[in-house]
C-alpha cells in the first residue's frame, strides 16, 4: 500500500479518502496536521491511488476489508494508539474501525451519514441523484468520470487534474464490490456503532452536499458527538477541500483536544 507519513510520536492520525480519490485529496490538511506531535498517515486504499488493486476484491473491497488493512498498517507502523479522519467512503472505513479496534482514539467523520447496511437504510442516510448511481459502477468514461469528480469534488476537474486522473485510475472493482458488500449487511451497523461509542466523534459537514440527508445527519443519535451536533459549514461533500480553513480549524480543534 503506498502512504505519505509522517513519524512525530506515538500517538497517530490516520486521514482515509474517499470512493475512487486518493491520498492528496487531503494535501490542504498536511500543514496544519505537521504543526503538531501526531504522526501523520495517509494512504492510498487498495485499488486506488498509487496502491496495488486487490486480487481479492469481493473481499478487500468491504468496509471490514479496508478496516482490517488499515488497522494492520498503523500496527506495522508502530501505532498503539490514533485518531481517524475519514471522508466519504473514509468515514465508513473509519466508524468499521472505530467499532473494531479499541487502538482508535477518536473518529472525524465528514461527507459520511453512519447508515444501517441495507437498501432502506442507505436511502435514509443518502439521496439517490445520478452521481450517486455511479458510486458502485465498474467502468468509467471520460463522462462518468466529470460528472462523479465534480459532484464529490464541488467543480469540475479537467483530465490535467491528478484527482480527475486517479478517480479514471481507480479499480472498478472496488466501486463495484464496496457498494454490493454494504448492501449485503457486511460490516457493523453504522447507526449502533455511533450511538454506542465510548470515543469522541466528530461530524464535520459541508451543508450542500449532494450525496447525503443533513436532516438526517443531525437527527442521528451519537454517544459521544463533539459539541453535541454536526459541525455545518458552507461547503458541497469536500468540505476539507472546499473549505479547508473553516474545515481544519474543527479539526485541529478536535484532535488536540482528544
Amino acid at each position: 500500500m503506498r502512504l505519505l507519513h509522517r513519524r512525530a510520536s506515538k500517538v497517530g492520525v490516520v486521514l482515509i479518502h474517499g470512493n475512487s480519490s486518493c491520498k492528496e485529496v487531503f494535501s490542504k490538511q498536511f500543514r496544519d496536521l505537521a504543526k503538531t506531535d501526531f504522526g501523520i498517515v495517509v494512504p492510498d486504499l487498495p485499488g486506488h491511488g498509487a496502491s496495488d488493486d486487490s486480487d481479492r476484491p469481493s473481499t478487500t473491497y468491504s468496509f471490514p476489508g479496508y478496516s482490517r488493512t488499515l488497522s494492520a498498517l498503523m500496527r506495522q507502523l508502530g501505532y498503539s494508539s490514533y485518531h481517524v479522519v475519514g471522508w466519504s467512503l473514509g468515514g465508513h472505513i473509519g466508524i468499521e474501525m472505530l467499532a473494531s479496534d479499541q487502538a482508535v482514539r477518536s473518529l472525524l467523520i465528514t461527507g459520511t451519514p453512519p447508515v444501517r447496511l441495507t437498501p432502506a437504510g442507505a436511502a435514509e442516510g443518502f439521496r439517490w441523484t445520478a452521481a450517486t448511481a455511479l458510486a458502485g459502477r465498474r467502468r468509467f468514461g471520460r463522462d462518468e468520470v466529470c460528472r462523479y469528480t465534480t459532484a464529490m469534488m464541488g467543480a469540475r476537474l479537467d483530465d490535467r487534474s491528478h484527482l480527475w486522473r486517479m478517480a479514471s485510475r481507480t479499480d472498478g472493482n472496488a466501486r463495484y464490490w464496496m457498494v454490493a458488500n454494504g448492501m449485503a449487511g457486511r460490516g457493523m451497523d453504522q447507526v449502533d456503532a455511533v450511538a454506542r461509542s465510548d470515543r469522541p466523534i466528530a461530524v464535520v459537514q459541508g451543508t450542500g452536499d449532494p450525496f447525503l440527508r443533513i436532516d438526517y445527519l443531525e437527527r442521528l443519535p451519537v454517544k459521544n458527538l463533539w459539541q453535541g451536533r454536526p459541525v455545518l459549514i458552507e461547503a458541497g461533500h469536500a468540505a476539507h477541500w472546499q473549505s479547508p480553513r473553516v474545515f481544519n480549524e474543527a479539526m485541529m480543534e478536535f484532535l488536540t483536544a482528544h
